[in-house]
């Protein structure tokens, strides 16, 4: 995992690492955003525990030594220079998941608890990491072939079966072979 800051009360050059951002979100990494304001006083206590992401021990090994996720702190008066950010921030820290192709918010995220501490940040980039390799919780699903021919009409198991022997059977058709007869 890398990490970068970049504070704007700081006199040098800051268009190298604005480019390197908008260089890793063209090249479909993951960047997670955290923008904060100056003298704002929710960010201050945030800051520190945005910071300790990369120190944590409940980051997986894949994550620690990874390329693909990259953490940004970035003040609010440098965020109109990146590349597809979504628009600008309505409240402060904002925090973000943005790759190449969507923008998602931190407050948007489907979790019961949504703290601002180290623990849950993990957690999130954990989850939206697991949900872009194509690990998905499966509810149900179709049946197979196999089940639904092992299904005896007669006496359905629960409403389901009965359900499938009444709609959803398809009746088998078998062709019956007729003798012509040639004259």
């Amino acid at each position: 995992m890398k990490s970068l800051i970049i504070q704007d009360n700081q006199n040098e050059n800051k268009q190298p690492v604005i480019d390197e951002i908008n260089n890793l979100i063209n090249n479909d990494k993951n960047v997670f955003l955290f923008t904060y304001m100056d003298g704002c006083g929710p960010c201050n206590l945030t800051i520190p525990q945005w910071d300790n992401i990369s120190k944590s021990d409940k980051l997986n090994d894949h994550l620690k030594h990874g390329d693909d996720v990259v953490t940004v702190r970035i003040n609010k008066d440098l965020f109109p220079l990146l590349d597809n950010m979504g628009s600008e921030p309505g409240g402060f820290p904002s925090l973000r998941h943005v790759t190449k192709d969507r923008v998602e918010e931190f407050e948007d995220w489907e979790s019961p608890i949504k703290e601002r501490s180290t623990d849950s940040f993990v957690e999130w980039i954990q989850d939206k990491i697991s949900k872009k390799k194509g690990v998905k919780k499966q509810k149900g699903g179709k049946w197979s072939l196999k089940y639904k021919r092992s299904i005896n009409c007669k006496r359905p198991r629960g409403f389901s079966q009965r359900q499938h022997c009444k709609y959803g059977r398809k009746k088998s058709t078998r062709r019956k072979t007729q003798k012509r007869k040639h004259k």
